[in-house]
Formats: C-alpha cells, sequence, structure tokens
C-alpha cells in the first residue's frame, strides 16, 4: 500500500525479539507485543498499527525507511526479551522514521512475577517519550490492567493466543483445547471464553464446521465472558458479531460495533462496520471503513479482502482481483479471496480463465468447496450444461453435511447463471428456513440480479434484513432537495465529520466522497454547501485545508520545513491553487502571513 503522507502521531510495535531458543519465550514474546499495541490503542488521537502489519515484520531484518513506506507511520519501537526462571530482561527502543535516528533506548530488569506491571511501566513508558517528542496527547494513569493470574496460567495463555492467531483449522482447534484447560483452573478469566467464541466464530464463519453448530459451541462461552466483563471492547464486538450473523438484527450490530469504536478504534471494528453497511448496500460508505481499516493494519489478509470484495460487489472486477490476490500474499490459506476471484473472472466475461482458475486450485481444504462450485459455475456460464448437472448433482450430496452452507451458495448462483430461477430461490428459501449467514450476502451479490426483483426472494431478504434498503424506499431523503429546516442540521454533521476524520487532508477528496460519508445523495450535498455555507466545494475543503496550514506553519517543528511541505501536508495538492486561495482569503501572501506571526 503506498502512502501519501506520514501521520506524525503515529506508531507501530514491531515484534519483540526473543533471545533464547526456547519456543516458550515466543510466545511470551508476541504476547507482550500484543499487550503494548493494545494498551497504545487506547490512547486518543494516537494512531498505532494492528497486530497483524506489525507481525507482518517478525523474523525479518527491515529498514527504517521500509517500516515509513509500508506501515506508514512516524515512529516505530522494537526491543528483546530474555528471560530465566524467575526474571526477564527487556530492552525497548523507539526510532523515528522522518528522520531516521533511534532516539532512546530502556533496558528494563525485572522479576518475571511482574510482567502485568512491567506491561503498564513499559506502555506508559513509550506514550510519554512519544509525547515528549511529538507534542500532547492524553495519556491514562493506567493502560494495563493487571490480571489475577500465576505467571505459569498467563504464558499458558499466550500459547493459547499464539496459536488462535494463526487463522486456520488446525490451529484454532488446539488454542481452543488450551483455552478450555485455562478456564478449568481459571473459571473467572473472561480473555479465555472470548477466544473460544472468537475461534468457534472463525470456523463457522470460513465454513470450516456448520455454522449453526459453530454459534452454538461458542454462545455458552461468550455469554460467561460477558457476565464476567460486558464492558470491553471486545466482548462488545462480539455481541456485534452475534446480533448480525446470527440474529440479523443490524441495528443492534451497529450499536455495539459504535460501542467498541469508543472505547478502542482498531481495524476489527472498522472492518466490522464495513461489512454491515456492505450488507446493506451502502457501498461507498464502506470502502470509507475499510480503508481506515488498512490504514491501520495494511498487511492484514483479510483487510485487502475485503476490500476487494467491496470492488466486486460495485462490479470494479478490475480493482477486485488485484485486491483479492494481495490478500492471498499475506494469507494463502484464506478461503474467500479465490470464490471472488473466479467469480470477478466469470462476470468480465472470461469464463475459460474462470474455470481454469478454479480447476488449478492446489491444495484446498478438504472443508472447501470452492474447486468444485467454481468449475460448476463455470460450466453454467460456459453452457456446458452436461458437466454442470454433474456438478450440481454432487454439491447437492453436501446439502446433509457440515458444508451445507458452502454448497448452498454454490447452488444458489449455478442455477441463477443457468436461469433455472425458481429453482436457484428454493435453495435460497432453504438457507433461509436454516438461518445461515450466507443470506445476508445474497442482498448484494451480483450474480443474483436476475432475481432480484423476484416477488419470493425479494420477500426473504426484506424479511431477513429489515429496512433493507434495497427494496424500501429510503426514509431519510425526500424526492424535492433538501428543505430550509434541515439544512443547518447537516451543515454542523457535515462539518464534524469533516473535523472528526480530517477528510480535508486527502488532496484528492470529492464531493462524493464527502456526500458518501455523511450518506447523503451528492446532489444534496452540492445544495448543502451552495445554500448551507454559501461555499462551492473547493472553497469549503480549501478553508478547512487554509485553517490547518495556520495551524501547522508556526509550529516550532516546522520552523525549517518549507511552507509549500507544509501546505501539501495541509491537503493541498496544488501550489498556485494553495497561493491563490491564500491570498484570496488572508489578504496577503503566505510569506508575509509567516513572518507577520513570527515577529509577533
Amino acid at each position: 500500500m503506498k502512502y501519501t503522507g506520514v501521520n506524525s502521531k503515529s506508531i507501530a510495535i514491531l515484534p519483540f525479539e526473543n533471545m533464547s531458543s526456547n519456543i516458550e519465550n515466543e510466545y511470551f514474546c508476541d504476547g507482550l507485543t500484543e499487550e503494548i499495541i493494545n494498551a497504545l490503542a487506547k490512547i486518543n488521537d494516537l494512531s498505532v498499527t494492528s497486530r497483524t502489519s506489525s507481525f507482518y515484520f517478525k523474523n525479518k531484518k527491515v529498514t527504517v525507511k521500509e517500516v515509513k513506506t509500508k506501515l506508514g507511520v512516524s515512529y516505530f519501537i522494537e526491543g528483546s526479551v530474555r528471560l530465566s526462571k524467575t526474571a526477564m530482561r527487556i530492552t525497548v527502543q523507539m526510532v523515528d522514521t522522518e528522520d531516521d535516528f533511534l532516539f532512546w533506548s530502556e533496558t528494563f530488569d525485572r522479576d518475571l512475577e511482574d510482567i502485568f506491571k512491567v506491561q503498564d511501566e513499559i506502555s506508559l513508558f513509550i506514550a510519554e517519550k512519544l509525547r515528549e517528542h511529538i507534542g500532547h496527547i492524553e495519556i491514562e494513569d493506567k493502560l494495563v490492567e493487571p490480571l489475577n493470574l500465576s505467571i505459569n496460567t498467563y504464558r499458558e495463555y499466550l500459547r493459547g493466543r499464539y496459536y488462535l492467531m494463526k487463522f486456520d483449522y488446525e490451529s484454532t482447534l488446539k488454542s481452543i483445547g488450551i483455552f478450555e484447560d485455562i478456564i478449568k483452573k481459571e473459571p473467572n478469566f473472561p480473555n479465555p471464553y472470548l477466544d473460544i467464541n472468537q475461534g468457534y466464530a472463525y470456523l463457522g464463519t470460513m465454513g470450516l464446521l456448520p455454522a449453526d453448530e459453530a454459534f452454538q459451541k461458542a454462545q455458552p462461552h461468550l455469554k460467561r465472558a460477558l457476565e464476567l466483563d460486558l464492558s470491553s471492547p471486545r466482548s462488545q464486538l462480539n455481541l456485534s458479531w452475534i446480533e448480525c450473523w446470527q440474529n440479523w438484527d443490524l441495528q443492534k450490530a451497529y450499536e455495539h460495533a459504535n460501542n467498541a469504536l469508543e472505547i478502542q478504534p482498531t481495524d476489527e471494528v472498522y472492518l466490522t462496520i464495513s461489512s454491515y453497511l456492505t450488507i446493506e448496500g451502502k457501498l461507498d460508505s464502506a470502502q470509507n471503513y475499510i480503508n481506515k481499516a488498512l490504514e491501520l493494519d495494511p498487511f492484514s489478509a483479510i483487510n485487502h479482502h475485503y476490500k476487494g470484495y467491496i470492488y466486486y460487489l460495485q462490479q470494479d472486477y478490475k480493482k477486485a482481483i488485484q485486491f483479492l490476490q494481495k490478500s492471498l500474499t499475506f494469507n494463502s490459506a484464506l478461503p474467500f479471496p479465490p470464490i471472488y476471484i473466479g467469480q470477478s473472472l466469470l462476470l468480465s466475461g472470461k469464463p475459460n480463465e474462470a474455470l481454469e482458475y478454479f480447476d488449478n486450485l492446489d491444495g484446498v481444504s478438504i472443508k472447501d468447496l470452492t474447486k468444485l462450485g467454481g468449475k460448476t459455475m463455470s460450466y453454467a456460464f460456459l453452457g456446458d450444461d452436461s458437466k454442470c448437472y454433474i456438478g450440481i448433482r454432487e454439491l447437492e450430496i453436501y446439502l446433509n453435511t457440515e458444508l451445507m452452507g458452502k454448497a448452498l451458495t454454490f447452488l444458489v448462483l449455478t442455477n441463477v447463471l443457468l436461469g433455472n430461477y425458481e429453482e436457484a430461490i428454493d435453495y435460497v428459501e432453504l438457507a433461509y428456513k436454516n438461518k445461515l449467514p450466507i443470506i445476508l450476502l445474497f442482498n448484494t451479490e451480483p450474480i443474483l440480479k436476475p432475481i432480484k426483483n423476484h416477488k419470493r426472494f425479494k420477500k426473504i431478504m426484506i424479511q431477513a434484513i429489515s429496512d433493507n434498503s434495497n427494496y424500501t424506499p429510503i426514509k431519510r431523503y425526500r424526492h424535492s432537495l433538501l428543505h430550509t429546516e434541515d439544512i443547518s442540521k447537516y451543515v454542523k454533521e457535515m462539518e464534524q465529520v469533516m473535523m472528526e476524520n480530517k477528510l480535508y487532508l486527502n488532496p484528492n477528496l470529492s464531493l462524493k466522497d464527502l456526500a458518501s460519508y455523511i450518506e447523503l445523495p451528492t446532489n444534496y450535498v452540492s445544495q448543502l454547501l451552495n445554500q448551507g455555507v454559501n461555499k462551492n466545494f473547493s472553497e469549503y475543503v480549501n478553508t478547512f485545508r487554509l485553517n490547518e496550514f495556520k495551524e501547522r506553519v508556526i509550529l516550532d517543528e516546522n520552523k525549517n520545513v518549507t511552507i509549500m511541505s507544509i501546505a501539501y501536508d495541509s491537503g493541498f495538492n496544488s501550489k498556485t491553487v494553495f497561493n491563490t486561495f491564500f491570498k484570496k482569503k488572508e489578504g496577503i501572501t503566505p510569506n508575509t502571513y509567516l513572518k507577520i506571526r513570527r515577529n509577533n
């Protein structure tokens, strides 16, 4: 991913190096890194790279330039851990990526039993040093809450997290077993309950277990975790997933996701909200949220997959394939990208390429029907009915197995491609009756366009997704343009969105982009700017950029930075536009303005 600029208040925590060959210490190092990432992510106004992208650099020799370019951060932390039976030595150092220098280093020699106290100490130390260097950020007195656990139990918990974060079938089952053993010893420790729930949710969502079975196994663990700690961001996020994928209640799903976002904004939360917007068909807004997730975690396979998936839904198949393939470079075992790469080829009018692609899928899990389903769809597209119906009969065999969800998906899509619309909707009804999460994905699937307005299909979609904007009138907007009483309300909302998201820092921001953020039609926003603030779009956005420039240009840290560099960092993308707009608004040139301010 390429970055046009670097947030001055951004940091990455690279995986701490294990100074011992003992694999047990590896779990410890990874856990320490993850805990510090989570602690610093609690600080408002500080952008912290997520775990996945930080761990992309694990066991790799990297340069400062690589970290800056690939993660888009101004600073990064690296360190090492050496453990003995009762003691630990943790070395931490911070690097400034802008100027390419290490500006402090510290060694912590501590008792191993004090691990939770040390995690908080190191996190606070990093935050304080960062504040000294970049300016004010609000820091709480405590960033890591101690756990009432023995060091041995905690190390075992870190071992479970180590396997859970591998995101594959065998490792997930292994992690669940470890967490179950921990619960027997520490029944009041909420984290392993949440981790078991996450593990089963992963297996169910990825089709590695029947969704209903996976959710049933997960539910008692989540219920217990919520009894122990309802307010944690992980608890809120898990509640959100249940409301969406099990209960099909998007309103409640949004509520819990927004609660998690307020507590700790992570890429996982932004991805989650993006997925809900996708279900509703609000694809421009979904792109905005997935872009935010990618800012925080640019090496996340699932984030790249989801951006590609949204492009697929927008029928931009070239871009879809680009991001879907990128996701597989980060995690070749991710099961969803191959489906949409093949379907993108089909819908691009390249059925032979699609057939070849699906046919060459090697090493796919026995629990993955992508190869069979993909080839069957390709035969339907090519008009090879005999081979297609052989594939359909084979897919039907799996309807009475744990792979029912995946089999139904391919049966629905294939029958639509064949023109067998009634048969396709019969399978949709079967998915609905079995409360399968795939129903929600059918709402915006391009292949299903021919049946979108079919009476039976519409009825199912409206039942599954209440207030489904694809089939019900949008109540928020009138067919006429905005009424006078609405304008002041939306002007305030638009300004708040601009400031909170700093949209004006994007030099390529368009009127359509702004409209998608406040979820109004572009024509409405154009009218809003004209009547509400008496400005066109360029004047409106450049006003924010001008104010940003005026704040930045007088900072001591920018004394040796050129005026145009600061202007570009403030969102302007043209020297002429900047100088002309500045003189028009201020009545003087930027150079004169700066001299006056410095003399004062």
